[in-house]
């Protein structure tokens, strides 16, 4: 089948979301004034990576075995995991990813349907539910999950805008649930306006509730973000999401490690097809505290593991990671990093990945700057 190691062509993404610079500065090309959003490395059958031997989610096809391992390969059936870096000039929207069970039904019902991957009216495209691990690359403002009703009564009150009685009303009588439907139906727009005159220096949801209304001028999504966790990530921090925690990134570059998934649902933030009344039959509408990863650290690696089956990630810097099985996926993103497999030494320059295979044994990486190695973790039993 396959060379033990082979060199990976993202999948680049431009979204109004995205910045000119990032992305072409991480992969070495030069910006043409338009945004890039998203590079995704894996093998996604809509969108997957390209190498020399055609699409990797053919070249996987091929000889599952050999390319995931015997019990990859058995209990996946694909490449689990998918690995992308966003760079996020504004709000990116207010979405959740269904839990496994729902992926399943919604993408079996819209295939019966017939309904295109590309038609505005798809939301399911695949059948797979999509955690996901964000780590931050530079200082990122992100959004997870909700906040105490208490704090967000607390804010609601001190808006003191004209309409705010009605969201209190729903936030008293419902809790969260009912405070998200009736900011989704659009019960208080002039506190909207309120949160975009806010001062620069609001922090906190007040502070991620006013960039949102900046951006997003009459949009009732800015409602959902007051109420959620605000999160200030430095280089290095992570966070977790698992199925069903709604998020939003506000700003920043980060690399993601997720199930091999393309569903988003949205409600707001955003100039993509939303769908509130699915969004609140997703999500956990509760206090969710954020989730951050299990990290074990080991001389100059970091290891990262989530209660996800399909994806582990090892970070590397200033020193050498050995990781011994499965499918991986090598991304070096501070600098060029050395891969050297029991048949093969590849130099990975940097902004590029490579594929390697189960059947190529251990992978010894060595690099400078920062490499993310994405793995899957052995089965739990």
């Amino acid at each position: 089948m396959m060379e033990c190691v082979i060199a990976l062509t993202p999948a680049l993404q431009r979204s109004d979301w995205g910045t000119p610079e990032g992305i072409p500065q991480l992969l070495g090309f030069t910006p043409d004034g338009e945004p890039y959003a998203e590079a995704w490395w894996g093998a996604h059958p809509l969108v997957p990576s390209g190498t020399e031997e055609g699409p990797l989610d053919a070249v996987i096809a091929r000889d599952p075995v050999k390319a995931l391992g015997a019990e990859v390969a058995d209990t996946f059936g694909r490449l689990p995991y998918l690995l992308k870096v966003l760079s996020i000039a504004r709000p990116l929207s207010i979405q959740v990813h269904p839990i496994a069970s729902v992926a399943r039904d919604g993408f079996a019902a819209e295939e019966v349907q017939g309904i295109a991957y590309d038609d505005r009216a798809r939301t399911f495209k695949d059948a797979s539910h999509k955690p996901e691990l964000l780590v931050a690359m530079t200082p990122m403002e992100v959004l997870v999950g909700f906040r105490p009703e208490s704090d967000l009564r607390r804010d609601l009150v001190g808006l003191g805008s004209a309409c705010a009685h009605v969201l209190l009303e729903a936030l008293d009588g419902g809790g969260l649930a009912a405070y998200v439907t009736a900011a989704l139906d659009g019960a208080d727009l002039d506190a909207v306006t309120v949160l975009a005159s806010l001062p620069e220096s609001m922090g906190g949801s007040l502070g991620a509730a006013r960039l949102a209304a900046q951006t997003y001028p009459q949009d009732p999504g800015v409602l959902v973000a007051l109420a959620m966790n605000a999160l200030s990530l430095a280089p290095g921090d992570a966070t977790f999401t698992p199925a069903g925690v709604v998020h939003c990134y506000l700003g920043g570059m980060g690399l993601e490690i997720m199930a091999n998934s393309d569903n988003v649902v949205r409600a707001g933030l955003t100039s993509k097809p939303i769908n509130k009344g699915l969004l609140l039959k997703l999500a956990r509408l509760e206090h969710t505290a954020p989730a951050h990863p299990e990290i074990v650290t080991k001389g100059a690696v970091r290891h990262l593991q989530t209660e996800a089956d399909e994806f582990s990630l090892d970070l590397v810097e200033d020193g050498t990671a050995v990781v011994s099985r499965g499918p991986r996926i090598v991304l070096a993103l501070g600098s060029e990093c050395e891969a050297v497999t029991k048949s093969e030494r590849r130099v990975v320059p940097k902004g590029h990945g490579v594929f390697v295979g189960a059947s190529s044994g251990p992978v010894t990486v060595s690099s400078e700057g920062l490499t993310a190695i994405a793995s899957v973790p052995p089965r739990r039993r």
